[in-house]
């Protein structure tokens, strides 16, 4: 999906979170097999956020 007009500048950045969330995903998984939960909770709180960023370049600002 097209990144909404108001945030236009940032279209290159949009166009690589897709790629990034799904990365950080792996590693997050990989933290919690290997044990070290803390980190796998603060990687699903950063990725929790990058899909609220994700949503706001795509519907444009609210409010």
């Amino acid at each position: 999906m097209p990144v909404h007009s108001y945030y236009q500048h940032a279209e290159e950045a949009f166009s690589l979170l897709p790629e990034a969330i799904d990365r950080l995903q792996l590693v997050k998984e990989a933290f919690g097999r290997n044990g070290e939960d803390f980190l796998a909770i603060e990687l699903r709180t950063m990725l929790e956020r990058l899909e609220e960023i994700r949503l706001l370049l795509e519907d444009g600002p609210q409010g």
